[in-house]
């Protein structure tokens, strides 16, 4: 039985020099609007004293979490998880742009597009991957610090990248019964313990869940999910009555 697909980002923070190529070629393949951003590179104050200073520069970008708290919020289920590659996906046909999802993310890896009235981020170029090309932010990162592969395949380039490195982490958010189990692995990185440290807040952050929304989780969307199965039943019910009938049309 063939292993699933668990599709991931491997960044070599060693690697990444900060000349956002990889900004402007998400937002070209993905037509993001100029006033917002799926992908970011992050840099930290310098670290050390002169006259060994030294900076690091971090790619970063939604999170793909095994156990992401976007998809708990999401009151039309337009946000998921694909069972078939792991990555966090939005049907932006299905988003109602409550933008409940963008305040439950840890990673602050979520935008409300306004024109639209819907939520966008990164969602691994994954019209590319089905036909055997990578993220436009991998193909195009200068520095090699991008990759992108399937985890559960060994002899994958983000497989061999992890078992080479020399340090690995993630920016795993743990809080009670919140554990989002990232799939971005930050590696080679030979500073701080969190890496994450930006001028007014770090990331990850505890998911913000409002009262309506924490209503929303607890009661509107598992009610809108027997609602909508309901509905399926209905229909089936009623096809399934017709199709009895005309058969019986048909014999007589």
């Amino acid at each position: 039985m063939a292993t699933k697909k668990k599709y991931g980002f491997v960044i070599d923070i060693a690697r990444c020099i900060d000349c956002r190529a990889c900004l402007v070629a998400c937002s070209v393949e993905n037509s993001v609007p100029m006033t917002d951003t799926r992908i970011w590179v992050y840099t930290p104050e310098i670290q050390g004293e002169f006259p060994d200073l030294t900076r690091t520069f971090i790619p970063y970008n939604c999170m793909h979490c095994e156990n992401p708290p976007c998809v708990d919020v999401c009151v039309s289920r337009a946000t998921y998880k694909d069972q078939e590659n792991g990555l966090v996906l939005v049907d932006q046909e299905a988003c109602i742009g409550c933008g409940y999802c963008v305040e439950a993310c840890p990673y602050d890896a979520r935008y409300l597009d306004k024109e639209r009235g819907v939520v966008d981020k990164c969602n691994g170029c994954i019209q590319r991957v089905e036909v055997g090309l990578q993220p436009a932010c991998v193909a195009t990162c200068l520095g090699g610090s991008r990759m992108f592969g399937d985890l559960n395949d060994p002899d994958s380039e983000v497989s061999q990248a992890l078992k080479n490195a020399s340090t690995v982490m993630r920016l795993d958010f743990e809080d009670g019964k919140v554990d989002t189990d990232p799939n971005i692995y930050y590696i080679n990185y030979a500073g701080a313990t969190d890496p994450l440290v930006l001028p007014d807040k770090t990331l990850p952050r505890p998911p913000e869940y409002t009262l309506s929304q924490a209503g929303w989780k607890k009661v509107a969307v598992p009610l809108m999910a027997a609602a909508v199965g309901g509905a399926f039943l209905v229909q089936a019910v009623y096809f399934t009555k017709q199709l009895v009938q005309g058969e019986s049309e048909f014999e007589e």
